[in-house]
C-alpha cells in the first residue's frame, strides 16, 4: 500500500486527483492522509467526493474514507472499464479538476470513456470549460491522447447548473518537446456572460477593456442562460508548437473592464518571452509526459516561464507512482525514465 501525504507543498486537492489517477492507471492501491491540509477547510469537498467516486466506478475499486471533509482515503483499483459515467455535483464543483482525474484513466481503458458532468464550468481556482477545449486539449492531443468535448451549458458559482460532455479514447501516447512556441500564428479573445447581465453589456466591457491594451485582434463574445450570474473572458495565443491561454472570471464589485484589462496585460507579458506552455498548462501536464515517458522511454522537454508549487508538487506525486525523473534547467524541465 502506497502512503501518500496529502499536506506536501502545495497541499491541496490536486494532490488527489493525480494520486488516484496514477493509483487507477498502474493498479496501485494508495492511502492519501492529511487531505487537503493546506487549505482553510482541510478535507474532502464534494467536487474531489464525486471525481473519486467515478474513479471507483471507472474501475471497480475499494473505496473506504470517501465522506465530506475526510482526511484521510484509501482506494484499491481494479480493471480500468470503459463506457458510460454520469456525475453530479450538485454544487458549481469546478468540471474541469474533475476532468483531472478522469481523464488519464479513460486513456488506458478498454474503450471509449463518456463522461457526462453537470457543476461549474468557470469558477474560483480552477481551469474553465473554454481553457481546456482551446489549451488542455490541444496539449494532450500533441501526446497521442484524442478528446473531444461538448458544452450544454455554462454554470457558475454559486449554482452550478453547467453541463459538459466528454469523450476520451484510449490511445497510444507518443513523445512530444514542448521547448521552443515558435512563431505567432494568432491571438483569440473569447467573453461568455450570463444573461443576467446583458443589459449592462458586462462582455462588451470585457472585450473592451482587453482591447484597451490589445486592439486589432479577434474578438467573440455570448450570452448565455446560466443557474447563476457570472462571466469569464478567455484569451487564446496560438503559436507554431503550443498555446498559451489566460482568463479572468467576473467577481462582484470589480469592473469588467479592469478584468478584461488585467487579461490583456497577462498575454502581453507573456509575448515577450513566450514559454512552452503557460504557468496553468505545465501543472497539468506533467501527469501525461511523465505517462509518455515511462512508456515508451523517450525524454521530454518542456520551456517554462514560471515553476509554481502546483507543478512542484505533481511532480513529487507522479514519481511516487512511475519510474520518471525531472531535471530542472535554467528555463526547461525535463523528464525522464529514471534507469
Amino acid at each position: 500500500m502506497l502512503k501518500i501525504d496529502g499536506s506536501y507543498l502545495e497541499g491541496g486537492g490536486q494532490i488527489i486527483r493525480t494520486a488516484i489517477a496514477l493509483s487507477t492507471i498502474t493498479n496501485t492501491p494508495v492511502t492519501i492522509y492529511n487531505i487537503r491540509k493546506g487549505r482553510e477547510r482541510p478535507g474532502l469537498k464534494p467536487q474531489h467526493l464525486e471525481g473519486i467516486k467515478a474513479a471507483a466506478k471507472i474501475c471497480q475499486a475499494e473505496l473506504s474514507g470517501a465522506q465530506l471533509d475526510s482526511t484521510d482515503l484509501t482506494f484499491i483499483p481494479q480493471k480500468i472499464s470503459g463506457g458510460f459515467y454520469t456525475i453530479d455535483t450538485r454544487t458549481a464543483g469546478a468540471i474541469t479538476l474533475i476532468l483531472q482525474l478522469l481523464i488519464p484513466i479513460g486513456i488506458f481503458a478498454d474503450k471509449t470513456l463518456k463522461l457526462d458532468i453537470t457543476g461549474g464550468t468557470a469558477v474560483p481556482y480552477s481551469p474553465n470549460i473554454l481553457y481546456f477545449t482551446q489549451v488542455f486539449c490541444y496539449y494532450l492531443n500533441k501526446v497521442g491522447i484524442n478528446i473531444t468535448a461538448e458544452i450544454k451549458k455554462h454554470g457558475f458559482y454559486p449554482r452550478g447548473g453547467g453541463n459538459v460532455v466528454v469523450y476520451v479514447n484510449p490511445n497510444r501516447l507518443i513523445p512530444c518537446d514542448f521547448n521552443e512556441p515558435g512563431q505567432l500564428k494568432k491571438v483569440e479573445v473569447f467573453a461568455v456572460c450570463s444573461n443576467h447581465l446583458k443589459n449592462a453589456k458586462v462582455a462588451e466591457r470585457l472585450i473592451m477593456g482587453f482591447q484597451n491594451v490589445y486592439a486589432k485582434i479577434k474578438t467573440k463574445y455570448q450570452y448565455v442562460d446560466t443557474d447563476s450570474p457570472g462571466c469569464f473572458i478567455q484569451v487564446c495565443a496560438f503559436f507554431e508548437n503550443c498555446v498559451l491561454g489566460f482568463d479572468g472570471l467576473g467577481k462582484k464589485g470589480k469592473p469588467a473592464e479592469e478584468i478584461g484589462k488585467r487579461v490583456g496585460e497577462l498575454l502581453k507579458s507573456a509575448l515577450n518571452n513566450p514559454p512552452g506552455a503557460d504557468v496553468y498548462m505545465l501543472d497539468q501536464i506533467i501527469p501525461y509526459i511523465a505517462l509518455v515517458v515511462s512508456t515508451t522511454g523517450s525524454s521530454i522537454k518542456i520551456k517554462y516561464s514560471e515553476l509554481s508549487m502546483h507543478t512542484q508538487t505533481n511532480m513529487w506525486v507522479v514519481k511516487q507512482f512511475l519510474p520518471v525523473e525531472f531535471e530542472i534547467h535554467q528555463d526547461v524541465i525535463e523528464c525522464r525514465k529514471k534507469i
